[in-house]
């Protein structure tokens, strides 16, 4: 057998539909154990990695909030916050909007102002953890832009100085100084000021901190992607909010802060419209006084020119149809003027951020639903506006609907303007009726009962303002923020991460399966020929048996085969030297003609032919083996016999003419075999395989041999292989085990099927059981009884021998 290095190949054939899943198994914990070096230096290297992460990784925490949102719709709203709907009401909050509002970044960004989150303390080790407030130092950065980020390492020396180096900006600087607390000193990043932190609860010298000024903007995008806002339930107004973060004290004090910055804004965008309304009421207010101041003089005026008492009773009975009628118009009179101010109000306020004055008097339903609209409406474009800017589309396309419903409400006004126009001029003309029946009262008592009127309009239109101005107040004060905090910041003391358990199962999961798919991977890519599986699989070539590989083979030794030999290696050839007896059954005649051929050297050619001549030389027959491998003469150089003397190259040009003169015989442990060297390397030696010598020289050593073999050189490299075959009688085609390829195999069936080779079948070489799987190793269990046998009879044999020697 050949002794080229043994390539390893697959040892589970994932091909092999037909293999039960227990012999998958099998396979798979056979190939465990024989790579156990390599699966345990990548558990090693997983678990060392592992641990690595675990020291390096600062310790994460979560903490958790929760807050009711109070939705009208839910049940959750006070009757006191609905008192005046009518009037002040943005509509009902929904739980979903409210999510959106905690994430947004706008709050974000204010609870990273608020909290000085831009500015980070860390511990100058492997780790590095976030001090937060147990910093004991804290530095203020003066003049500094937001969007700018710097760094540098401070140490305190003692109470009184600190050490600053490793300056970070835009350009790195290595200048160190020693400053004093408080003081407000220039640096290479810009001028600072270092103070002691007194709220520290540990006031010790570090050995160096980490002080880093990051953007503002940036700072609070991050706490807004680690901040997780979500609905306890699909039919509940609770919100929890979480957050991880490396110090838990910070993660509390950021969801605190959120929380408390949403209820501040929540309540000044409900005051919003009752402040427009004040506004909007004193201003009235002020112009009504002196319209009534007016009023009043007017009456005292002409009753001093004209002298006048109090006529009521001569005028009663005409009077009292002209009462009712003056109730009904000052109703209308009060709308008209509510009309006219509404009016007035939308002419000098043009700007569509600002919202109209809701529920001041006019009683059209249609009007107030308009402005009500416009309003909420207004209130969406001013949150949106917080966080984008005017030259956003949905913004462009908020101001053209506001534009469109001011427009509508504007010509609304107008409609009902008309329409109460009409219906004072109908009730003046009912008036002028009444008027004209008590033509014989005094003009005067006429002129005094119209300013009258005046008055009165004027008197309960100035109540009416006071009443809405004191529920406006009402309003502001009793405004309340749209949730309610039920459980404040907290969480468990240990760390979510990193989870100790879950990363060694992750490093140990990672150890087993980097190796285990670089097997599969393996598997999948191998195209050797492993086993006799692979090749009867493939091809419909008569398989003749399969040879172990031996690692005990001495190559200077050559011979394997022996006459009490009981190692498997033995019987795989005795199986294959029956195998080509019954191939021979059909005809007894003796020379029967047998080539080797392989398609690559080193596929063990010559240890087969030289191991099979023996094997058959013990069971009695004549054999002999011919090295027709004119080019590299394996099987000469393997008997160490002298190729300058004899050899076949010298009796096909004719230099020997005597057939016994090429014959060397070989014996091996009392057996044997005969052997034609190859003589000489010629220049031509497919030439010389052609000559008729050759053929002469078989025929005669056909009447005297049982066997004649044919040690070829590879077929397909050259054509001395099908030179010879010409004269085989059977072609055997040794394919060594994990060096063959299995995409040759459509070459090989095709020459077995053209017949250019007689009786071609296969012998698989160099198979080693112990690299193969379980379930393939035991279909040759008899291989280990053999082998027991096999010591235990040079057991006996030793026994027998010391006593012998004992007895002498």
């Amino acid at each position: 057998m050949n002794n080229d290095k043994f390539e390893d190949y697959d040892l589970i054939d994932l091909k092999n539909s037909r293999q039960p899943e227990s012999a998958l198994l099998a396979d798979a914990w056979v190939v465990l154990l024989r790579h156990k070096y390599i699966f345990s230096i990548c558990l090693i290297i997983s678990l060392a990695l592992g641990f690595f992460y675990i020291r390096s990784t600062p310790k994460t925490f979560m903490r958790t909030a929760t807050v009711m949102v109070k939705d009208a719709k839910k049940g959750t709203g006070m009757v006191e916050s609905q008192a005046f709907d009518d009037m002040f009401s943005l509509g009902s909050n929904s739980v979903e909007n409210e999510i959106g509002v905690f994430k947004s970044r706008r709050l974000m960004y204010s609870v990273a102002e608020q909290l000085n989150l831009d500015v980070s303390y860390r511990i100058l080790n492997m780790k590095q953890n976030e001090l937060y407030l147990a910093s004991p130092i804290v530095v203020r950065f003066i003049d500094f832009d937001k969007k700018q980020s710097v760094s540098m390492v401070a140490t305190l020396k003692d109470m009184e100085r600190v050490e600053l180096k490793e300056f970070s900006t835009d350009t790195d600087s290595q200048e160190s100084m020693i400053v004093h607390l408080g003081d407000s000193i220039t640096t290479p990043i810009g001028r600072i000021q270092v103070l002691l932190n007194e709220s520290a609860a540990s006031k010790e010298v570090w050995a160096g901190i980490l002080v880093r000024k990051s953007p503002l903007k940036l700072v609070a995008n991050g706490f807004c992607h680690r901040l997780n806002v979500e609905v306890s339930g699909s039919q509940s107004s609770l919100i929890n909010l979480s957050i991880i973060d490396e110090n838990s004290q910070r993660a509390e004090d950021v969801l605190n802060t959120l929380i408390d910055i949403y209820n501040q804004d929540a309540i000044r965008d409900k005051n919003m419209v009752s402040v427009n309304t004040a506004n909007f009421i004193d201003e009235r207010l002020a112009i009504i006084e002196d319209e009534l101041s007016l009023v009043d003089s007017e009456i005292e005026e002409y009753k001093k020119q004209h002298r006048l008492t109090d006529l009521t009773s001569e005028s009663s009975v005409f009077l009292h149809n002209s009462d009712r009628l003056d109730n009904e118009g000052l109703s209308l009179e009060n709308q008209l003027n509510m009309i006219e101010y509404m009016k007035d109000y939308l002419q000098r306020n043009s700007k569509s951020s600002e919202m109209i004055p809701a529920s001041i008097g006019i009683q059209d339903n249609g009007v107030q639903a308009q402005i009500l609209a416009y309003n909420e409406l207004v209130s969406k474009k001013n949150k949106l506006l917080a966080n984008s800017s005017e030259r956003n589309p949905l913004i462009q396309d908020m101001n053209a609907t506001l534009k469109s419903q001011r427009n509508a409400v504007i010509r609304a006004i107008d409609n009902l303007q008309t329409s109460l126009k009409l219906q004072t001029m109908n009730m003046k003309s009912k008036e002028q009726e009444t008027f004209d029946k008590i033509t014989d009262l005094p003009t005067q008592q006429k002129q005094i009962v119209s300013i009258e009127r005046q008055q009165k309009i004027k008197e309960e239109l100035y109540l009416y303002l006071l009443n809405k101005k004191e529920e406006n107040e009402l309003q502001k004060t009793i405004a309340e923020s749209n949730c309610k905090i039920v459980d404040v910041a907290d969480g468990p003391l240990s760390p979510v991460a990193p989870n100790k358990i879950q990363v060694i199962l992750i490093c140990l999961l990672a150890g087993i399966s980097v190796p285990s798919l670089w097997l599969y991977i393996k598997s999948l890519l191998n195209t050797k020929v492993c086993t006799k599986e692979d090749i009867k699989n493939k091809v419909s070539i008569p398989f003749l048996g399969e040879v172990p590989f031996d690692r005990g083979y001495n190559p200077i030794k050559s011979f394997v085969s022996k006459e009490d030999g009981h190692e498997i290696i033995n019987e795989s050839l005795r199986i294959i030297r029956e195998n080509l007896n019954f191939m021979n059954n059909h005809d007894r005649q003796k020379g029967k003609v047998i080539q080797f051929i392989s398609f690559n050297p080193g596929a063990g050619k010559t240890f087969i032919a030289m191991n099979l001549a023996t094997s058959m030389a013990l069971s009695n027959l004549k054999v002999i083996v011919l090295d027709l491998d004119l080019r590299r003469a394996s099987l000469t150089q393997r008997l160490n016999i002298d190729k300058n003397k004899s050899g076949l190259s010298f009796y096909l040009n004719g230099e020997i003419t005597i057939m016994e003169l090429l014959i060397h015989t070989v014996t091996i442990d009392g057996t044997s075999f005969d052997v034609i060297p190859s003589g000489v390397i010629p220049p031509n030696p497919a030439e010389l395989l052609k000559e008729k010598r050759l053929e002469e020289l078989i025929g005669s050593l056909k009447e005297k041999y049982d066997y004649i073999m044919f040690d070829n050189p590879p077929y397909g490299m050259v054509v001395d292989a099908f030179v010879c075959s010409r004269l085989a009688d059977y072609s055997v085609y040794i394919i060594r085990s994990g060096m063959f390829d299995r995409r040759l195999f459509p070459d090989l069936q095709e020459l077995y099927d053209s017949k250019k080779i007689k009786q071609l079948s296969i012998i698989l070489n160099a198979v080693d059981y112990r690299e193969l799987s379980y379930n393939y190793r035991s279909r040759y269990g008899y291989y280990y009884q053999c082998r027991q046998n096999h010591k235990n009879g040079i057991l006996k044999k030793g026994i027998l021998r010391g006593f012998l020697a004992g007895k002498r």
